[in-house]
C-alpha cells in the first residue's frame, strides 16, 4: 500500500479548510440555535421600590428566541408572593399585545403559564405587583427558567439591590395599621405636630443633631471659659490700653446678635482666604460670643469678693497673682457656678443658629424631616431633646443657688413658687445676692 507523498497532502489541505469553515459557520450556529439556553435572552429584572421590607413591583423583561410554554421565577427566602397580582405583555414596538397567563405561587416561587405559547422573537414583560420585599436588603438574584417546546431551559440569574429597611421606618410602617393611630391623626392639630409616624422617624434621626448640638457646646464653652477670664482681667486691667480693648471687644461681641457674628464668620472668611470646616467655625463663633459674656459674670464675680480678701492675702506675703489664685478665684467660681450654667443653657440653645449656615445640628435635621415630610412633629421631637438638657440644668442651678445664698448669707431658701423679682433681694442675703443680681443682669442677652 503506497504512502501519500507531500506534495499530495499539501493539495488537500486548503479543501478541508473550507469544509472546518463551512461547518463552522453554519453547523455551530444551527446547534446553538437548537440549544434550549438560548430560548429567553436579554433577561432584566427591575423593581419600582427599593426600600426592604414594602411592598414593590418587579418589573421582568426578555426576548424569546423560541417559542415560550411556561416562565418559572425563584425569589430568594424571605420574599412574600402571597398577595401578587400579574400582568403579562408582549411589546411589538409600541404596542402592548395582552397575553394570557396562568400563574401559581409556591413559596417562593412563581410559575407563570402561557396559553397559547410567546411566540419567537416576542419581548416579554411581565410586571409582578405587591411583592413583600424582607427588611434586610444587599444584592439578590431570582433565578430564571422555562420551558420551549417542551424543553426545559435556564439562563443566568439576573441581579437585584434594595435598601435594608431601618427600625424606625419598620416602627412607622407598623403604626400606620393600628386603628388609635388612625383616630389620633383624624384631629388636624396632633396629625401636624405629634404624629406619631413621624415621631417614630424623627426620634433616632434628629439623635444626631442633638449629639452635634452637645459636642459643639461642649468643645465651644471651656474655650469661653479661658477668653472669657482674660477678657475679665483685662478689664480690670490699670493699662488703660487693654483696658479698652477688653472693653470694646464685650461690648461689640453684647452689643450685635450673634446671628450677625455667624454671618460675618462663615460668609467673610472664606471671602477673605481662610477656610476652615464648617463645624470648627461653629465653635469659634460660640466660643467668641460666649466669652464676652463670661467675661462680665466672672468680673462681676471677682468685684463681689470683699477687698479684705486681698488684704489679708497680701498680709500673708501673698503677690496679687497668688491671691488670685489661691484665694479670690476659688470663691468667685463658687458664685458665678450657677450664672456659668445659665450661660451654658443659652450657648446651648444659640447653637440652632448654626443651622442657618448649614451646620448639621439639631435644628437643620428636624428642618430637613419637616420640609420633606410636610409635618411639623419633628420640630417637637426636636424641643424635646433641648428640654433633656435644659430643664435638669435649670433645676440644678435652682438647687445651688439656694445652698450658696445659704452657705454665704445664712438665710433660709426661699420657697421656688414665690420668688422675688430680679432686682429685689431679701436684707439678709448677704454678698452672694448682691452678686447674684449683677450677674443676672449680665448674662441678659
Amino acid at each position: 500500500m503506497g504512502t501519500a507523498s507531500p506534495r499530495a497532502l499539501n493539495s488537500r489541505w486548503p479543501a478541508v479548510a473550507v469544509v472546518l469553515l463551512a461547518m463552522a459557520l453554519f453547523v455551530v450556529p444551527a446547534i446553538a440555535a437548537a440549544a434550549p439556553g438560548d430560548a429567553l435572552v436579554g433577561v432584566e429584572i427591575t423593581l419600582n421600590n427599593t426600600s426592604g421590607g414594602s411592598l414593590t413591583r418587579f418589573t421582568f423583561v426578555a426576548k424569546s428566541a423560541a417559542p415560550i410554554d411556561s416562565l418559572d421565577l425563584a425569589f430568594p427566602r424571605g420574599f412574600d408572593l402571597s398577595k401578587i397580582t400579574l400582568d403579562v405583555v408582549t411589546l411589538e414596538g409600541l404596542t402592548r399585545v395582552p397575553v394570557t397567563a396562568k400563574h401559581e405561587v409556591d413559596g417562593t416561587a412563581l410559575k407563570m403559564t402561557f396559553s397559547p405559547p410567546i411566540g419567537s422573537g416576542a419581548t416579554i414583560r411581565a410586571q409582578i405587583r405587591d411583592v413583600r420585599l424582607p427588611a434586610t436588603g444587599g444584592e439578590h438574584e431570582v433565578g430564571v427558567t422555562y420551558v420551549s417546546q417542551g424543553t426545559a431551559g435556564s439562563v443566568a440569574s439576573p441581579e437585584f439591590t434594595f435598601e435594608t429597611v431601618k427600625t424606625s421606618e419598620l416602627l412607622s410602617r407598623w403604626l400606620d395599621e393600628q386603628p388609635w393611630v388612625k383616630s389620633w391623626n383624624t384631629v388636624d392639630a396632633l396629625r401636624l405636630f405629634a404624629q406619631p409616624q413621624k415621631i417614630a422617624i424623627a426620634v433616632p434621626l434628629l439623635f444626631v443633631g442633638w449629639l452635634t448640638s452637645i459636642t459643639l457646646v461642649a468643645i465651644a464653652f471651656p474655650f469661653a471659659i479661658v477668653g472669657g477670664l482674660a477678657l475679665a482681667f483685662a478689664r480690670m486691667s490699670k493699662i488703660p490700653p487693654v483696658r479698652w480693648f477688653a472693653g470694646l471687644y464685650i461690648n461689640v461681641i453684647r452689643g450685635t446678635p450673634l446671628f450677625l457674628q455667624i454671618y460675618i464668620a462663615f460668609v467673610g472668611l472664606p471671602i477673605a482666604g481662610v477656610r476652615a470646616p464648617l463645624f470648627i467655625t461653629g465653635v469659634l463663633v460660640l466660643a467668641l460670643n460666649s466669652s464676652a459674656y463670661l467675661a462680665e459674670i466672672f468680673r462681676a464675680g471677682i468685684q463681689s469678693i470683699h477687698k479684705g480678701q486681698f488684704e489679708a492675702a497680701s498680709s500673708v506675703g501673698m503677690t496679687y497673682w497668688q491671691a488670685m489664685q489661691h484665694v479670690i478665684v476659688p470663691q468667685t467660681v463658687k458664685r458665678v457656678l450657677p450664672t456659668m450654667t445659665s450661660e451654658f443653657i443659652l450657648l446651648f440653645k444659640d447653637t440652632a443658629l448654626l443651622s442657618a449656615v448649614g451646620v448639621f445640628e439639631l435644628m437643620l435635621y428636624s428642618n430637613s424631616i419637616a420640609t420633606r415630610s410636610g409635618n411639623l412633629t419633628p420640630f417637637v421631637v426636636a424641643a424635646v431633646y433641648y428640654l433633656i438638657i435644659t430643664i435638669p440644668l435649670i433645676n440644678w442651678v435652682g438647687r445651688l443657688e439656694a445652698k450658696l445664698a445659704v452657705a454665704e448669707g445664712g438665710q433660709t431658701p426661699q420657697n421656688p413658687n414665690k420668688r422675688g423679682g430680679l432686682f429685689w433681694r431679701p436684707a439678709s442675703a448677704g454678698p452672694i445676692a448682691e452678686y447674684e443680681a449683677s450677674a443676672e443682669v449680665h448674662e441678659s442677652r
